[in-house]
C-alpha cells in the first residue's frame, strides 16, 4: 500500500469509477464514468510500447520456478529452469480473441509524481 504519499493503487482508481457509477445512478447522467475510465487505462492499464516483451511470451513455458524460502532475508530466491511449471491454458485464446500479445490488466501501484524515479 502506498506508505505516505506521491503513490496511488489501482483500488484508488476502481473507486474513483465506482463513485462516478453511483453519481449516475442518482443523477441519470453516466458521463463521469466514461471520465474516469479512461482515466484508469490512460494510466493503469500499459500500452503496446509498455510491454514489448510480450510479443515473445511462450504460454508453454509461462514462468519461471523458485522455492519458497523460510525467512524474507532468504528472498530472491534462485530459479530453477529444471522444475515444470506447467503451461498457461488461456493465452493462446486470448490473442486469439483480441488479436494482440499484450494484456490488458492494471498496474498496482504507480508513482502518481515521479518520486521513486
Amino acid at each position: 500500500a502506498p506508505d505516505y504519499g506521491h503513490e496511488t493503487t489501482s483500488e484508488a482508481l476502481s473507486y474513483y469509477v465506482w463513485l462516478e457509477a453511483v453519481n449516475g445512478k442518482l443523477t441519470g447522467d453516466f458521463s463521469g464514468v466514461k471520465t474516469a475510465w479512461n482515466t484508469l487505462e490512460t494510466y493503469l492499464i500499459p500500452n503496446s510500447a509498455n510491454q514489448p516483451g510480450m510479443s515473445t511470451y511462450d504460454p508453454n513455458k509461462p514462468a519461471g520456478y523458485a522455492p519458497e524460502a523460510e525467512t524474507p532475508s532468504q528472498y530472491p530466491g534462485m530459479l530453477d529452469s529444471g522444475v515444470p511449471v506447467g503451461k498457461d491454458p488461456i493465452s493462446n485464446e486470448l490473442k486469439s480473441t483480441y488479436g494482440t500479445s499484450d494484456m490488458y490488466l492494471m498496474h498496482w501501484i504507480l508513482d502518481v509524481d515521479n518520486w521513486y524515479g
